[in-house]
């Protein structure tokens, strides 16, 4: 019993050891912006997890029914957001590139990035993983998106105000990289 926990102990020494082949891609604001159809601020009104077989069978992804605005055309929105993992311990299905339970509560204020998917079955709005969801939390009397540091478009806490006003300039930005190819 004890050689088996010394070999387990050092399986577990040797996995932490081998750098990970997975990583999550740095992105700023627009190159986020350039791979994602939308950017909302929206309230989270509903979530539950269902469960697609896409990309395998047996994945878990997680719905997030949401209202708000765009931020790129300031119309009103109201739709599905699905992303790959789930909070629940029953599904028994995470992923460590999913956003935190914190930033998908219900009843929350949030800035969600997302696309269509044409490859997962219903061509849902998919939002690629901790990149694309951050929360809006209150400070000083003020809404503020909760950044996640270096490599993500939002490094640092932002007032959403001056978010709404990046996301905009970016927005134009892109389209008039677009128009002018």
């Amino acid at each position: 019993m004890r050689l088996s926990k010394s070999v387990a102990c050092a399986l577990g020494v040797a996995l932490v050891a081998v750098p990970a082949i997975a990583s999550i891609k740095a992105m700023t604001l627009k190159e986020l912006m350039s791979v994602t159809t939308e950017v909302v601020d929206v309230r989270i009104l509903s979530k539950d997890s269902v469960k697609l077989d896409w990309p395998m069978e047996g994945a878990v992804y997680t719905r997030l029914s949401v209202e708000g605005t765009s931020l790129r055309t300031q119309e009103p929105v109201k739709t599905e957001v699905f992303f790959l993992g789930s909070h629940d311990p029953a599904d028994q299905f995470g992923t460590s590139e999913m956003p935190t339970l914190q930033d998908t509560r219900v009843g929350s204020q949030a800035v969600i990035f997302f696309g269509k998917d044409q490859d997962i079955p219903g061509r849902h709005n998919v939002a690629y993983g901790l990149h694309c969801i951050y929360r809006v939390e209150e400070a000083f009397g003020a809404p503020v998106v909760i950044g996640k540091g270096e490599g993500f478009a939002f490094t640092e806490n932002l007032k959403l105000d001056d978010v709404r006003t990046q996301v905009r300039a970016a927005h134009l930005e892109l389209q008039a990289e677009q128009a002018g190819k």
